[in-house]
């Protein structure tokens, strides 16, 4: 894959077809990104739109170094922006709304079974995960986007595989 750099002179100089091309090489995987996390479809389109919007603002400040830290840039912006989605949403349940009963029965080709699972880990481990193969993110992109060293994304990811297939074998033997 090309490097980024050629781009983001260009797109920092307001070229708006190189901005382009930045938006088409990474926003289907903010959106993947923001729509895991929203888990609602108008929303996760809202926050690429906004996380978009902000890094063309931001273009001009950023300093290349490597496309892994641009990558981590844009998802640095999204993750605020998904910060600023939840703080914006009303916690509360209408007393008259039935509450879901929680006797449904997962089959371990389902994919809330691996959901659930994957959800039932840290907080650390699910979201290296999730950038990891939600997001198909590089080790280096999910280390700029976390803010640690890229021996440590391999070392979480590892944990976290081996965490989750404990957890899932557990429950094989248990239903």
């Amino acid at each position: 894959m090309n490097s980024l750099g050629p781009l983001i002179r260009l797109a920092k100089n307001g070229d708006k077809d190189s901005f382009r091309q930045i938006y088409e090489r990474f926003n289907n995987a903010v959106f993947a990104f923001a729509s895991l996390r929203t888990s609602n479809r108008d929303d996760a389109l809202d926050i690429v739109q906004e996380t978009f919007i902000d890094l063309w603002d931001g273009m001009p400040k950023f300093r290349y170094r490597t496309d892994e830290e641009f990558g981590g840039f844009i998802f640095t912006i999204a993750r605020r922006k998904i910060y600023k989605y939840y703080n914006s949403k009303v916690k509360t349940i209408p007393l008259d709304e039935k509450i879901p009963d929680e006797t449904y029965e997962m089959k371990t080709n389902d994919y809330g079974y691996m959901f659930q699972h994957v959800n039932s880990l840290s907080p650390d481990h699910q979201e290296v995960l999730k950038l990891r193969y939600w997001s198909d993110m590089s080790f280096g992109e999910i280390a700029s986007v976390l803010n640690i060293k890229e021996t440590t994304a391999k070392v979480r990811h590892y944990r976290a595989i081996q965490q989750l297939k404990t957890l899932m074998e557990k429950y094989e033997h248990t239903t």
